[in-house]
């Protein structure tokens, strides 16, 4: 093969192979060492090169963190956010994505960061209905299925509503932990709508980073915020793998009313 084009045909092969099965979802890639020996080329740099392709198009993953890790074959299983049904007040009081991963029987858990007071931002101030440099508290959480991160939201409370209560830290990312409805519940502020709007981007470098994705993946970016009556208490980024997550919503529709409209 001309070397201006072995990476592509290694690239194409190792596409097909992956499809037909040879190698399951999550499971190890042979080395490098042993790729350029099946393929008989002396070429290392058309062999990463090839890799890198696979990587950017989010079939491939690599652990930048955990390098012995290897090259694995990256999950493309679906799972479902269950769009307008995933807010709702319920006894238990969980937050959506740890209720759908419940249902589901997703093996996940969520990492966190938490800042107790910083300075709200011109657009976060906007949505929160409060001035630049007010004070808020951040949390960043990052949800992970089956050690793979897809999804990571930071997610913002104004101090004047939430300090001196008992929801004025963050929740961490234990499994168990009330939701944001449950939380301001729990302080007489009753959550009564969630706007949330959603589109497809690619993704930032931090939020490539955080979510271990290729070039070539796209994310769904949302924007949310809780309210109760006229008052936002929360608002949030949250960014998601696009090539795994899927937004189910069922639409109830109202009966026809009896007889002709006058």
């Amino acid at each position: 093969m001309p070397p201006r084009t072995i990476w592509r045909d290694i690239a194409a092969d190792l596409r097909r192979r992956i499809k037909a099965g040879e190698w399951a979802e999550g499971e190890r890639l042979p080395s490098v060492r042993e790729l350029m020996d099946e393929y008989e080329t002396p070429s290392h740099g058309a062999m990463v090169r090839a890799i890198s392709t696979l990587a950017n198009e989010g079939i491939l993953t690599t652990n930048r963190n955990a390098p012995r890790r290897g090259v694995r074959v990256r999950s493309r299983k679906p799972l479902h956010r269950k769009g307008a049904a995933r807010y709702l007040r319920t006894p238990e009081g969980l937050a959506p994505n740890m209720a759908e991963a419940e249902e589901g029987g997703w093996n996940d858990f969520v990492t966190d960061e938490r800042e107790l007071e910083a300075p709200a931002s011109e657009e976060i101030a906007r949505r929160l209905g409060i001035a630049p440099g007010d004070p808020v508290t951040v949390a960043r959480y990052v949800w992970h299925v089956d050690d793979q991160p897809l999804q990571v939201s930071w997610q913002y409370e104004p101090l004047a509503l939430v300090r001196g209560t008992s929801i004025e830290v963050p929740v961490d990312g234990t499994r168990g932990n009330p939701g944001v409805i449950a939380r301001f519940d729990s302080i007489g502020l009753a959550v009564d709508r969630v706007e949330e709007e959603t589109e497809a981007r690619m993704p930032t470098p931090e939020e490539q980073e955080i979510l271990q994705l290729g070039a070539g993946v796209p994310i769904l970016a949302i924007t949310r915020t809780h309210w109760a009556g006229q008052t936002p208490v929360e608002t949030a980024d949250i960014s998601i793998c696009g090539d795994r997550m899927k937004i189910t919503t069922t639409h109830h529709v109202p009966p026809l009313d009896e007889g002709p409209q006058s």
